[in-house]
This record gives C-alpha cells, structure tokens and sequence, in this order.
C-alpha cells in the first residue's frame, strides 16, 4: 500500500534612482498577489512604508500577513505576526470602506485562526466572511471564502466529501467571475481530493482542465497540477503516463526554481512510479532525496510517508532489519496521526514479517488490520489493501473456502476504482486458491487475467515509452550540464586571457615606473621637508577638531537624552494619572485628571519628535498638528461624527513656541469636540498653520457647530481651557480672538521666532 500525499504547494544616485523606480512599478505587481519569497516581502514592505491610505495599501496589509502565515511550520510568532498585518488592513479597510478588502482581511483571520487549532472559532469567522461577500456580491472573496473553509475538513470519509462541496462551489464562483487561474487552482485541488476518494479517472479529467485553465493565462508553475497527473495515473495502473507527468513536475520544478516541500512530494512520487516499475534503486534514490526536503522543513507527517515508502523498497530489496528499524525508529519519533497512515504502518509490517515467514512478529500486526477492516465503512479506498493482506493470511492458513468473499470483495473494488495493479495482484492470488482447491479452469482463467493485466503495465511498447521518456530527460539534464560546462570553459578561457593582458601591462608598467623612479625620487626629497611641517599642522588641527566633535556630539547625545527623559516622565505621570483614576468616582475629577493627560500627551509628543529628530532645536508643525489631532480623535472615539480637515505648511517652530501652541490645539480641539456638537450631531473641524508673511504666523481653528452661547465674554470666563489658552497665546507674544461665524472661529496670530533669542532660551529653561 502506497499512499499518494495530497500536493502542496553605477554610483548612489544611480542607485537611488534605479530604487525609485522598483518602487513605482511594484505596487500593481503587490496588490492582490501571493507574496512567496523574502525578496517580495521586503520590497512588500518597502512599498507599504510609502503608501497613503487606500485600497492598495489594503492589499498590500493582508499580503504581507498572509506571507507570515504561509512560512513553514506552526511558529506562534509568526501567527501573532500575520494577525497584527490583517487587524491593520481589517482596520483601514472598514476606515475607507474598502469591501473586497473588508472580505480579504476577514478570510485571512479565519485562516489565521484556524492554523492556531481554533477551528470552531475559524468556521464562525469564514461564515461572516461568506455572509459579507455574498451581501455585498464579491464573487472572487466568496469562492476564496468557500474554498478556505473547505480546509477546515480532512481528506477522509464524510470530512472529504465537505471538502470536495465547498470547492466545487468556489469552482463555480471562479467560473462565474471569469477567474482563469483561481478556476485552474480549484480543479487541480478537486482532482486531489477525488484521486484521495478513489476516483483517479475523474481525478485525471479535472487536472486535465486544470491544465487547460492554466495555460490559458499562462501560468509557468504546473509542477504541482502535474504532480498530481503522476499521483492519479499510478493509482490506475497507467505508469507510462505517471513516469511521464512526474518527469514534467520535476522538470518544470528545476527550472523555476521550485525548492518548496512541493518538491519533496514531486520526488516521492516519482520514487512511487520508479518502485511500480521494479526499479528499486531508482525508487530509493528519489525517496531518500524527498526525505532529505521534508526534514528541512520539519513535517513530520509526510517525512513518516516517505520513511513508509523507503521502507516498502528496502523490504522488497531483500533489506528487511534496515526497513523495518528506520520505519519502528520514526514512528517513535513521529506518531501517524490520520487513519490512513495509522493503517499502513501495520500493513507495511505485517508484509514484510510474513515475507521473511515471520509469523509470530507479523500476528499483531495482522490484528490492527482485521480492525480497521471491521471500522472502516465498506467502501473505503483503503479496504483495498486490508482485503490483500486478509486474503494473503487465509491463503497461508488454507483457508480456502472463507477466502473466496474476500477475494471478490477485493475485485469489486478494484474494479469500481479502475485500479489495474491492485487487480492484477489479486487474480494472482487467486490463481493459487484455484489451483490449490483442484480448480484448473477457474486457475487458468484467473491466470489469463492476470497475465493480461500485468501484460498491459509493462508492454514492450509502453516499455519502450517509458525508456524513451527517461532518455529524453536524462538527455535534457547532460545538455543542460554540457552547456554550463562550456560557460564554464569560455569563462576560463576569459580569465587566462585577462591574465596575460594584465601581466604585460605590469611589465610594461614596471618599465615605466623605473624610467621615472629617480625623477620622483629627487622630488620626494624636496618635499619632504615641507610635508613634515604641513603633517605637523594638519595633525593640531585634527587633534582640534576632533576634540570639537566629540563635545559637539556629546551635547547633541545630552540633548537628545533630555528630551527622551522629558517624554519619558511625561509619559509616567500620563500612566500614575490613568492609574489614579481607576480609584475615582468622581465624574468632575474624571474628567480633570483625562484633561491633564491630554495636555501632557501634547507636550510629550514635541520631546519624542525632537529625540527622533536629527534636528534637536524645532519641530515640524504639519506632522504635529496631524499626530495630536489623530490622538485626540482616538482619545474621544468621534466614530467619524466629526470630520477634521487640515491646512498646515511645514512650519519649524521652537520648543518654546511649539509647547504653548500644542497647548492651545489640546485645548481648542477638546472644547469643540465635547461642545460644538452637542446629542451626536455631526461636523466639520478645519484647523490651519501658515505662514502670512515672512514671520507671522495664523493659526485658525474652525467648526460649523453651534458657536460660543449668546453673551460669551472670553475675558471674564472662568474656564481653565479659555484661561490656559489666553495665557498661553500671551506666551507667545501673539493674539487671540473668536467669533461666531457658521459656528465658532479661533484665531492666533504670533510672530515665529527666527533664532533662539536669550528670551527664548530662558522660556525653555522655565
């Protein structure tokens, strides 16, 4: 019993410019893509570091998470890892209303989550995912949906029956949307899974049409659909189509460079095809190369296939104690967890104990047989070979009579799954119970048929096929070595060419050299004696400046570290503050300590931009305004009531000035958001910083809400916010004023420091 494992899958501006333009032409190439190797993730990543929100950047989110998901093995880090890319994708998605990438990011949890072992909990967050397609009629997303789901059963029993539906409901979505390739992947898979069923000649039809479907968008990575050829023509018996198809996958697997476990499946089964055709060594030699690629990558499941295999060679090469210790060594090491492999263990034992008349070892093994044949439904692809091994013992024992339902049993089967070797093996069998019950016409007849069937495996015509095949191939591989072998010899030839022409350039180059040896002799003599006293002068003024960066550098690390501190503390009193409140019941003094926080929030944002920043004396105005506002709406979950639009230029202000006005934003964007629209009615903030002429600074802060109540008088408000922001524009030697106008209008005028003035440094230091 052989089991066919399912398939798997210049100079700097040059540079610089070369960069520019990769990163122009590779976003359509990310959008809706697989990420499959370290070189597309980086540049995946790259790209997602310069896009603005919107849909590619999206796609560009759940690519990357869906990368993390795919890395071999189960490593939680890098679950955790995909998890964080789609909640940022989930999340920009539903911000911008993106729905393909609202389905997308939903699929890719389920994915996620269903690959950490929840699979309740994926099933429920596919269902939401079909619902959302479905509603919002996104035909791609729901065959993705059904097909995913369609992972979450096994490939036996009525798990591969659900498998088998969803995907032929995701095959008719792809159709539906014209999807050539996702339509290609869905009838490769049905074609595995029905090959897995039993059903290798449907099998092969539906990975015909793969094959059609592919090629029609000319898609280059077929090793895998033809993998599964291979795996579908062994299980009828067709070995000159499976040498042929394994052949293809193998060929086309080198030349794209394909060194996934994918590989290591194009090699068992191409062993497989080798050992139906006696070629044990053949066999053996591409089994201990898949084993060598699933030990790489550390799956323990199909490295316990390829051992079972290994081991069926080196018991038919007459090797019985080398097979059956690795086989019982790995077991040990790897568990079978599915009943098909927990059922071939046994039967691999129990064949090679009775080949070597080992009875008494073969017994047990011989009895968890007899139970699985007992458990498993009557139609299971796997009766098949419990029948040979029952029959095989009742031979054994003579016992004729009770043989014969097993026999037919065993050719009903064999008939129903159109599997020639399993039938040709079985009359052999039964030729023996004929001849040894006195039966010489039923024998003979049996013997026809089997002489007929094996006949049809191994003619002369399909030999000579095959060995045509192998010619072809093996040719291909020399010329392929030949040709690289002349590159090779035209290299060489190249180097010893550029080595003569180097050594009579050096020769000539040392004549030269010697005609004005003592030219420059002379010369460097003369300078000598100035260059000592200009080295002399050069190393002070090195000394000198040396000296003069390292105190240079020493300020700016000490700079740099204050800040940090400064951002730091703020940070500590924001936390003692928030931890504080956790004891308070107090509404009113809530409030007043979520104030304070905010205020600090704006302060800590200057000293953290100015530690991160290679200039340590101002701050970018246009990325502040637009970091506090995103705090400030994150703080106060506006649920998108209130729209914020900014108009600021890149204004360099001072930490002086840059505390006060932050001061002042904090207040003004905290008033309108609990005032200006009062009982969830909805608005729209402008906020402005430019420049009116070479140093006058405007900020204004617009709302069309309900404006300052009739009567306000900012001067003799009691308000901390109005009084904090009145103080704090006479700290910036400006102007403040407000009306109403559509709302309320807040507006500043200050004069931008130009230099760091003793007045400003003593604002600093207070």
């Amino acid at each position: 019993m052989y089991v066919q494992s399912k398939s798997a899958c210049c100079s700097f501006s040059k540079a610089i410019i070369l960069l520019a333009v990769i990163l122009f032409l590779i976003p359509d190439l990310l959008a809706g893509q697989e990420i499959k190797t370290k070189t597309a993730f980086n540049e995946a990543a790259a790209k997602l570091a310069i896009l603005k929100a919107g849909p590619e950047k999206v796609d560009v989110l759940v690519n990357l998470g869906t990368y993390y998901l795919n890395l071999p093995g189960e490593v939680k880090t890098d679950l955790n890892t995909a998890l964080r890319y789609q909640a940022q994708g989930f999340a920009l998605a539903n911000q911008i209303r993106y729905s393909q990438g609202i389905a997308k990011a939903l699929i890719l949890q389920a994915d996620i989550t269903r690959e950490s072992g929840d699979k309740p909990g994926s099933e429920k967050i596919y269902n939401q995912a079909i619902g959302y397609a479905g509603k919002h009629h996104l035909v791609n997303e729901l065959a993705r949906a059904y097909a995913a789901k369609g992972q979450l059963y096994g490939n036996e029993g009525i798990d591969l029956d659900q498998k088998i539906k969803y995907n032929k409901q995701a095959l008719k979505l792809y159709r539906q949307a014209g999807n050539r390739l996702e339509e290609g992947n869905s009838l490769n898979n049905l074609g595995d899974y029905y090959n897995i069923k039993g059903q290798a000649a449907y099998a092969i039809t539906l990975m015909d049409s793969s094959l059609l479907a592919y090629k029609a968008v000319d898609f280059k990575e077929l090793q895998g659909v033809y993998n599964n050829l291979c795996i579908a023509n062994n299980s009828l018996g067709n070995l000159a189509q499976a040498l042929k198809y394994g052949l293809l996958a193998e060929k086309t697997a080198e030349q794209l460079g394909d060194t996934t476990l994918q590989r290591s499946s194009i090699n068992n089964h191409l062993g497989l095809t080798y050992f139906y055709l006696r070629n044990d060594p053949k066999a053996l030699e591409y089994w201990t190369e898949a084993e060598k690629i699933a030990e790489k990558y550390k799956d323990p499941n199909y490295i316990l296939t390829i051992v079972a295999n290994i081991t069926t060679a080196l018991v038919r090469m007459k090797r019985f104690e080398e097979g059956t210790s690795i086989l019982i060594k790995t077991i040990k090491k790897f568990p079978p967890q599915d009943v098909q492999m927990k059922l071939r263990i046994p039967y691999i034992l129990f064949n090679a104990y009775y080949d070597i008349r080992a009875y008494a070892k073969a017994e047990p093994y011989y009895q968890q047989l007899l139970k699985f044949h007992h458990d498993l439904p009557k139609d299971d692809p796997n009766q098949i070979y419990l029948y040979r091994s029952i029959i095989k013992k009742m031979v054994h024992e003579k016992q004729y009579s009770a043989v014969m339902v097993y026999l037919r049993e065993h050719e009903k089967q064999s008939l129903e799954q159109k599997n020639i070797l399993a039938l040709s093996q079985l009359y052999r069998l039964w030729y023996h119970v004929d001849s040894a019950q006195n039966k010489p016409w039923e024998a003979i007849a049996h013997y026809k048929s089997f002489k007929r069937l094996s006949d049809s495996i191994a003619n002369s015509e399909k030999t000579k096929q095959m060995a045509g095949l192998e010619i072809e191939y093996q040719t291909e591989k020399k010329n392929k070595d030949i040709a690289l072998l002349s590159q090779k010899n035209q290299l060489q030839q190249v180097r010893i060419e550029s080595d003569e022409r180097t050594r009579s350039l050096f020769i000539g180059g040392l004549v030269v050299v010697m005609l004005f040896a003592g030219l420059i002799y002379n010369r460097y003599r003369l300078k000598k004696k100035s260059n000592l006293i200009l080295e002399q002068k050069q190393k002070e003024i090195n000394e000198q400046n040396e000296l003069l960066r390292k105190i240079l550098g020493e300020k700016e690390w000490l700079l740099r570290e204050i800040h940090h501190r400064v951002k730091n503390n703020l940070q500590i009193v924001i936390s003692l503050l928030n931890t504080q409140s956790a004891y308070l019941d107090n509404d009113d003094a809530l409030i007043a300590i979520r104030n304070s926080q905010n205020r600090m929030h704006a302060m800590s944002l200057i000293h953290q931009k100015l530690y991160q920043s290679d200039n340590l004396a101002e701050i970018d105005m246009d990325w502040y305004i637009k970091e506090l506002v995103d705090y400030m709406v994150e703080c106060f979950s506006t649920d998108r009531k209130i729209q914020f639009e900014l108009h600021t230029e890149s204004i360099r202000l001072d930490v002086a000035q840059a505390v006060p006005l932050g001061l002042i934003l904090n207040e003004a964007i905290s008033n309108t958001i609990k005032y200006a629209f009062p009982d969830g009615m909805k608005g729209k903030v402008l906020i402005s910083l430019l420049m009116k002429d070479e140093n006058d600074c405007e900020l204004r802060i617009a709302d069309n809400g309900v404006g300052l109540p009739a009567g306000f008088d900012a001067d003799s408000s009691d308000s901390l916010g109005m009084s904090l922001m009145t103080g704090l524009t006479l700290q910036l030697n400006g102007e403040i004023d407000m009306w109403n106008e559509d709302g309320l209008i807040l507006n500043i005028r200050f004069k931008k420091h130009s230099e760091l003035s003793p007045e400003t440094v003593n604002q600093i230091n207070n």
